[in-house]
């Protein structure tokens, strides 16, 4: 198959940044074979108006929703109707140099068949991929971390399309913040590596919840929650056996760290959530889960 590419974005109070950053995703896609979905869980922001002044109408589809079902919902309605090779997950606050598809379309021909983490810079740091971490679980891998990423992070994702269907996509109940992890454990759980794309694209980080208190307690709620889930639907017994009395732990460290900026009552709602939802969330993925081997051989490999 020849390789093609749709760039799918989830937006949410995104029309400024999108006005920003869109233009520079047209230029880089100038004689490509590259196509656009727009998942909008926020319309009346008129990112529709955005769009559509910047890109011709046979290059894009967009996808408004007002009920914001989140941003894994978002990805899996976006990504549902594409028929090309691959898709690419792409945050609305990213910025693309104008050679930066035609690298990654080279990164496709050389391995068509793996997921492929693309760095992003943001936060005066450099980040490739999902890293494993012992208090948070999961967080951005830092660009100078020997071994190779988990898996690819939402922000900036590039998926065979066959593959993330036959995944089910992200895990829709996560909502938001995990939902790349969760996927990560399970790709490398059945055996699939996650190459890194290390030229680093900039990244706000951040632009949906910026300046609103109450979206940042949602964030610090979904997170709590959805560290438990993750853990909760992707690890074997024997690991979360092991896992628990860690997890408890760092509970305990991000609680003081969540008082420090005022977000402890979100963050135990989202423990207590997270441990009443568990056993359901277990239920769901039916497949190979990550076990020690798996965590052994992710501490061992270093990144090629």
């Amino acid at each position: 198959m020849t390789e093609t590419l749709t760039i799918v974005t989830v937006l949410y109070r995104s029309s400024d940044m999108l006005a920003e950053t869109l233009p520079t995703w047209v230029r880089a896609a100038d004689g490509l074979p590259v196509r656009f979905v727009f998942a909008d869980n926020w319309p009346e922001d008129e990112c529709a108006k955005v769009i559509a002044d910047c890109m011709d109408d046979d290059r894009y589809e967009y996808l408004p929703d007002s009920s914001n079902p989140g941003f894994a919902a978002g990805c899996n309605r976006a990504v549902a109707p594409v028929r090309t090779s691959h898709v690419m997950l792409l945050n609305p606050d990213v910025w693309l140099p104008e050679d930066a598809l035609v690298r990654l379309f080279d990164s496709i021909r050389a391995d068509p068949d793996s997921p492929i983490a693309v760095g992003l810079a943001m936060h005066g740091g450099e980040y490739v991929g999902i890293d494993l971490h012992p208090v948070s679980l999961f967080i951005d891998r830092s660009a100078t971390v020997p071994r190779g990423p988990l898996g690819p992070s939402g922000g900036a994702a590039v998926f065979p399309t066959a593959l993330f269907h036959r995944f089910g996509g992200f895990y829709e109940h996560l909502f938001a913040w995990g939902e790349d992890a969760d996927l990560a454990f399970r790709l490398y759980a059945e055996g699939l590596r996650t190459r890194r794309l290390d030229f680093m694209l900039p990244h706000a980080g951040g632009h949906s919840v910026e300046g609103d208190n109450k979206l940042q307690g949602f964030r610090a709620f979904l997170l709590a929650r959805n560290r438990l889930l993750v853990a909760a639907r992707t690890f074997t017994w024997p690991l979360m056996l092991v896992a628990i009395p860690i997890l408890a732990l760092a509970h305990l460290a991000l609680a003081a760290r969540r008082v420090r900026q005022g977000l402890l009552r979100p963050f135990l709602r989202g423990v207590g959530r997270g441990l009443l939802e568990g056993p359901a969330a277990r239920r769901q993925w039916k497949g190979k889960r990550f076990g020690f081997a798996s965590l052994l051989s992710y501490l061992r490999v270093r990144s090629a």
